[in-house]
């Protein structure tokens, strides 16, 4: 019997926040499909116990705890990572935070500043390390994590808006300049999630992650600059499977 082909087979995926939520499923699906993973997360328990539970399912993957709104230990773990798997294809910026919602008025400035150093900042940092790495391979994937709160008004959620919002800007600029060398760059919107950000209502992390798996793939190598939903997405991959049947 012929094993169905894996779609990720041998490529090395870098993704932020990977311990747990929708980074930890994306980390799961990607294993699933051959890739080989580098993860990074604030909490090294959690950290640590997604690794044993991927490696329990031999999948090859590896993980180094770093804040991504810091210089130093963004720089420390693409090093790392970068040395142990000799390339780096796939880069999924998922690390987030989001405090609770509040008027403009009752915003305290260091839950400003925070909120905008993961969220922003913290792509920023991992991407602007990864880059060169991927220029020198002339190929690569970036995926954005962004949010429904970056694509539409929501009151009391500014701090968090603005920076979803920032991070659609970053995708489509980075799209614009990064492809002459090949590196597709896209963001997602995966809807509302059960996820710790969103006290575990929603759809379980594991039914958002098959466009993560389209991006990341040879499937998409056309597409970049995009900005993708995941539920938009599942209704056109329901509509081809209907058009094909």
């Amino acid at each position: 019997m012929q094993e169905t082909p894996v779609k990720l087979k041998d490529k090395v995926a870098l993704i932020t926040g990977g311990s747990r939520g929708i980074g930890k499923a994306i980390a799961m699906h990607y294993g699933r499909e051959g890739a080989k993973l580098a993860l990074c997360a604030r909490t090294a328990a959690e950290l640590d116990q997604t690794v044993k539970e991927l490696r329990a399912v031999h999948i090859d993957a590896d993980g180094w705890t770093c804040d991504v709104s810091l210089e130093e230990p963004v720089q420390d773990f693409v090093a790392r990572a970068h040395k142990k798997f000799g390339r780096i294809d796939v880069l999924v910026n998922n690390a987030g935070i989001m405090t609770r919602p509040a008027p403009m008025s009752e915003i305290d400035v260091k839950k400003w500043d925070y909120t905008i150093a993961v969220n922003l900042r913290g792509p920023f940092l991992i991407t602007r390390t990864v880059l060169p790495i991927m220029m020198a391979q002339k190929s690569g994937s970036i995926v954005n994590v962004s949010s429904m709160i970056g694509r539409g008004a929501y009151p009391n959620f500014v701090a968090y808006g603005t920076s979803k919002w920032g991070l659609e800007g970053f995708s489509q600029s980075l799209a614009a300049e990064a492809r002459s060398s090949n590196i597709r760059v896209n963001s997602v919107e995966p809807g509302y999630v059960a996820t710790k950000l969103t006290g575990f209502n929603g759809s379980k992390p594991e039914s958002v992650t098959d466009v993560f798996v389209y991006l990341a793939s040879d499937e998409s190598k056309a597409v970049t600059g995009k900005m993708l939903s995941s539920s938009g997405w599942q209704s056109r991959q329901k509509q081809s499977l209907e058009t094909l049947s």
